[in-house]
């Protein structure tokens, strides 16, 4: 049951109290087994989190993207993520910005470890020549709108994005 109180301040008294009904929680359940991913690619966002790889697949003006992430420490901040499909010369073609799991899974409650199927569908720009597209993901704070570094294995910063290959 959810309670609401109003409390006197100089005596820390109860001065009325409203029950606001029940409410359930629930968690959501952990994965620590990566599935099978059709295009293997692994990189870096900082020492936060690793992406394993993705599948994507076109119908008429989407883009559907899955990225499989895996959470590789704990994060204070729900960080969203941004898939842009550009052309060649860098003219966005499509985009879509959220935090991940459709707003669901936000980073701040991933587990070390956890492994996270998390899809995007991209709405594109009518008759954009696609064959030509390039992929480009990352994270960022939406609060600061700065975003998580791309590091190499030894943990230097080497971009703020990814660009997937085709």
């Amino acid at each position: 049951e959810l309670r609401l109180g109003v409390v006197q301040a100089d005596t820390s008294r109860t001065v009325a109290e409203l029950s606001l009904g029940d409410v359930k929680v629930e968690g959501r359940a952990h994965q620590f087994e990566a599935p099978p991913i059709e295009t293997p690619f692994t990189t870096r966002f900082d020492d936060k989190i690793g992406l394993l790889g993705y599948a994507r697949a076109l119908d008429e003006d989407t883009l559907r993207i899955t990225l499989y992430w895996q959470a590789r420490g704990p994060m204070d901040v729900s960080y969203k993520v941004f898939v842009h499909v550009l052309s060649p010369d860098g003219k966005m073609w499509g985009q879509k910005d959220d935090v991940p799991g459709q707003g669901t899974l936000p980073t701040s409650g991933w587990i070390e470890g956890e492994v996270l199927t998390d899809t995007y569908a991209v709405p594109l720009e009518p008759n954009a020549p696609l064959q030509d597209a390039r992929v480009e993901i990352g994270f960022y704070d939406p609060a600061s709108g700065a975003r998580i570094p791309v590091v190499d294995e030894t943990g230097n910063a080497i971009a703020d994005h990814v660009i997937l290959p085709n």
